[in-house]
């Protein structure tokens, strides 16, 4: 039975949708007490929409009782990042380019989080790195990391450089760059040469290099890696397979410009 109708529509739908694109503004876990008056709704109201939001999993609550949203949500947002206008345009450019270089390739595009991967290619080699659609990667020692650590202001990208540094701290684990400063050294570098190198940083044996993808105005679109282990994507000065594939991106984003 459809109840609440209003104007066409669902009024039922409409508010636990309102609830939802709370959780998403707040972008991080929150108390019923606040959910709700950031609402100016009854908490026992919000609630309801909260269980329901639960069931078809676009919300979670977690241990210590806060909500946040749930896989659905997330789903639902990479679906809609996998889908935009300029991944889509150079889709055949990024599987001709793999076919050329059978390395691995990741596609990666900002989130408040950091790099979210939304697309990746396995290697055509025996040793297969497939990091899985969805997942995060850190800023300081990936490829796509630095690369959007050193395009993106030092606003936006400090906090969480600096979280991880203090998580590695934590659990007394070296990462490099240690500190910003070592930080600011290899961005130079990586605004010089366009591209950032992981050489065995993230994973012992795995080269990994980065390179942006700009849209028509200029603005950092994605961040296209190729990944594989240090005997197929070796990364020297010399190394053919690393200029082809710095020709092969520099061709999409030719490609891109030119639209």
């Amino acid at each position: 039975m459809i109840e609440e109708k209003l104007s066409g529509g669902v009024q039922s739908l409409e508010v636990g949708l309102t609830v939802l694109n709370a959780l998403l503004e707040h972008n991080k876990p929150i108390i019923l007490k606040d959910l709700s008056h950031k609402l100016d709704m009854h908490p026992a109201k919000v609630h309801r929409y909260l269980v329901s939001l639960i069931r078809m999993n676009y919300a979670k609550q977690l241990d210590d009782g806060q909500y946040t949203l749930g896989d659905q949500a997330w789903r639902l947002g990479l679906s809609c990042i996998q889908h935009t206008d300029v991944l889509q345009l150079v889709q055949h450019l990024i599987y001709e380019l793999q076919s050329k270089i059978g390395c691995g390739i990741q596609i990666s595009k900002w989130s408040p989080q950091g790099p979210l991967v939304v697309q990746s290619i396995e290697s055509n080699h025996p040793i297969s790195i497939v990091t899985k659609v969805g997942s995060i990667m850190p800023l300081v020692n990936s490829a796509a990391g630095r690369v959007f650590a050193s395009y993106l202001p030092e606003a936006v990208i400090k906090p969480l450089m600096q979280a991880e540094w203090d998580k590695a701290t934590r659990n007394h684990y070296p990462i490099k760059p240690n500190d910003w400063n070592e930080f600011i050294a290899l961005k130079e570098k990586t605004l010089e040469h366009g591209m950032a190198i992981a050489q065995g940083d993230l994973l012992v044996g795995i080269n990994a290099v980065g390179i942006p993808i700009f849209n028509a105005h200029r603005s950092m679109e994605f961040c296209i890696v190729a990944l594989d282990s240090e005997m197929f994507l070796p990364v020297h000065q010399d190394s053919e397979k690393l200029e082809l594939f710095k020709r092969e991106v520099a061709a999409i984003n030719q490609f891109i410009q030119t639209r």
